[in-house]
């Protein structure tokens, strides 16, 4: 499967269309072969380093031959996003870690290089869906291996995590958005075929997510569902049937979740809200958490210009008190937004938040439009969008994530919708517009 997908996806790249080599380098950070148990029968190769250059490749070919005119600072998530990069490469002069740093910077670079050839290449409608499906499609192969390899001993599934998110709680949160975008496919599909489809896909990734019993997860997936549940039934932008239709899918979907959901899972479930302070202070569990972030607090005061990346495991022994139980010697803040306070500092937390912001704005602008024009599917596409991003937000908010791929992808997802539907519709409107008008040229006498 790995072998098809990757050596079709370069043939089709080449041969039929560019935007291809983006779906495959999705479809490879999930598959993460060096570390499957059929990493040994596939040849020793670099993959990831082939395919960043098919997409270098491609997005020169793209531009020699179609001269596609989609400017990177036109998207307004982009410009912080580029911001938010120099700060963190100008940490290098205060990093605590200076090799950890580079490191971080050589990757955190090569990841926005990456998104930043993704947006060159999806530049219409029906590319940004094929970024969603290879989205999809990656999140379904984690759901299926977790089905594969099974819970351990603990009540987790390990192993089986990508290169950015080897832990369990790091994978569920990068397919927990994916959830609410096999739901919005699934009731927009026009075949029973490609229902069928993300109906399969959806249960697995319900599944995965139950056997990986991370509980940031859940509050995305359950906050994403429920604001897209939401919009079907109250906003003024409404398909035939559609609040019937949202019912019908709300009650199969919690019989499905009923059904799949296991003793070990709700158990882990309610601990959510059952999390002890006092408890925290003689054994390390979830509100042990709450610590670490008045501790990340009091770093951020002290550093506020930043200690580069994991700035906050240096200082944590200093900063988290003596009678807090806390296990193994380097411990993570466990939550996106204090690990970049305590990494870039107050600057670096102010573009990061800006960034996504205008991620959301983006979407907003494009639902307004889709709105305003009755485009029922667009719509609710947008919201999907919105949903999914938000599902990775709150899962983020328990886990270190700044620099995870799936959240810049989903970033990029708004960039490409902003400029796919706002930017080229400005620019055809005003074409339109200099071809329509009478001739203004005269000779002056």
């Amino acid at each position: 499967m790995f072998l098809s997908v990757y050596v079709g996806g370069f043939l089709l790249s080449l041969f039929s269309n560019p935007a291809i080599s983006f779906i495959v380098y999705q479809v490879l950070y999930f598959f993460n072969p060096s570390k499957r148990w059929w990493g040994s029968m596939i040849p020793d190769l670099s993959y990831s380093f082939y395919v960043s250059v098919l997409m270098i490749f491609c997005t020169f070919v793209v531009y020699s031959k179609q001269q596609v005119n989609n400017k990177l600072l036109a998207a307004p998530p982009f410009k912080w996003m580029y911001a938010f990069l120099v700060v963190f490469i100008l940490m290098t002069f205060t990093a605590v870690y200076p090799e950890r740093h580079g490191a971080a910077i050589e990757h955190f670079t090569k990841l926005i290089i990456t998104t930043s050839l993704a947006y060159k290449l999806i530049d219409t409608e029906k590319k940004l869906d094929w970024a969603f499906w290879g989205y999809l499609f990656g999140s379904w192969y984690i759901s299926y291996l977790a089905w594969q390899v099974g819970r351990d001993w603990s009540g987790r599934v390990e192993g089986i995590g990508t290169v950015d998110s080897p832990d369990s709680n790091g994978i569920a949160a990068a397919i927990a958005p994916a959830l609410v975008v096999a739901f919005y496919y699934f009731w927009v599909s026009k075949t029973w075929l490609r229902r069928g489809l993300f109906a399969i896909a959806g249960i697995f990734i319900a599944n995965g997510l139950i056997l990986i019993n991370s509980r940031g997860a859940f509050l995305g997936v359950a906050a994403s569902l429920i604001m897209f549940m939401l919009y079907m039934f109250f906003s003024s932008t409404q398909r035939k049937y559609q609040r019937s239709i949202a019912i019908i899918l709300t009650v199969l979907g919690l019989s499905a979740s009923w059904y799949l959901m296991d003793d070990a899972f709700i158990e882990r479930m309610q601990t959510i809200q059952s999390a002890d302070l006092d408890e925290a202070a003689e054994k390390e569990t979830g509100a042990t958490r709450t610590f670490f972030w008045l501790a990340a607090i009091d770093v951020a005061k002290d550093h506020p210009l930043g200690s580069g990346a994991y700035g906050f495991q240096y200082f944590a022994p200093t900063y988290i008190p003596s009678d807090i139980a806390v296990s193994g010697v380097s411990k993570s803040v466990h939550s996106t937004w204090f690990e970049i306070l305590t990494e870039t500092g107050f600057l670096g937390i102010t573009l990061y938040g800006l960034m996504l912001l205008s991620s959301l704005g983006a979407i907003r602008k494009c639902m307004a439009t889709f709105k305003a024009k009755g485009d029922v599917e667009n719509f609710y596409k947008m919201v999907m969008l919105q949903s999914a991003l938000i599902a990775y937000l709150i899962a983020a908010s328990f886990m270190d994530r700044s620099r995870a791929v799936v959240m810049f992808w989903l970033i990029l997802f708004s960039a490409c919708a902003y400029n796919i539907y706002i930017l080229k519709n400005q620019k055809t409107a005003v074409s339109s517009l200099a071809a329509n008008s009478p001739s203004t040229n005269s000779k002056l006498s």
